[in-house]
């Protein structure tokens, strides 16, 4: 049975508030781990949902404006302090690399993760498995912007001579 649940953990923009933190959103989509935009605070905002960190297997960052991306650093520090065992793949606008660097050594720590970078400089096909496929689309922004869209792959398939010889 598929299991799915999206917590937002923020939504302040750019000045959070005392009841809204910056951007941040978490989506469990079966085994996996989905975090959007990982605004200031991010880490704070998925322990007080109750979401481990270690649950965490891909990041999609939409831009680089503050309020989408500077919860990253204790983000990736937090899965290096737990030693978290899968590889964690990063998808971000190519353009912002130099942004991407400077978040992930952002201070002093040991790294103990394997992260894989995945630029976006086109919209497409950005990841795909047995299970989903997950595909990107521009947008109209000051900055460079990436849109995600998760989509389930069909797990039926439909006999069209079976059908026609049943009448339908």
């Amino acid at each position: 049975m598929s299991q799915r649940k999206f917590t937002v953990l923020g939504t302040a923009s750019q000045v959070p508030t005392r009841d809204r933190n910056h951007n941040g959103y978490f989506l469990k989509w079966d085994s996996e781990g989905f975090l959007f935009d990982p605004g200031e605070g991010t880490q704070r905002q998925l322990t007080s949902a109750g979401i481990s960190c270690s649950k965490i297997t891909k990041i999609f960052i939409t831009h680089f404006h503050g309020d989408h991306c500077l919860g990253l650093p204790g983000v990736l520090q937090r899965l290096s302090l737990d030693k978290v065992k899968h590889k964690v793949k990063i998808f971000y606008p190519a353009s912002g690399q130099k942004f991407l660097n400077n978040l992930k050594n952002a201070s002093i720590y040991r790294n103990n993760i394997e992260i894989e970078e995945n630029p976006i400089d086109k919209g497409g096909e950005i990841f795909s498995n047995s299970k989903i496929v997950i595909t990107a689309k521009k947008l109209s922004h000051s900055a460079e912007s990436f849109g995600y869209r998760i989509e389930e792959k069909s797990y039926f398939s439909m006999d069209s001579v079976k059908i026609s010889k049943g009448g339908i």
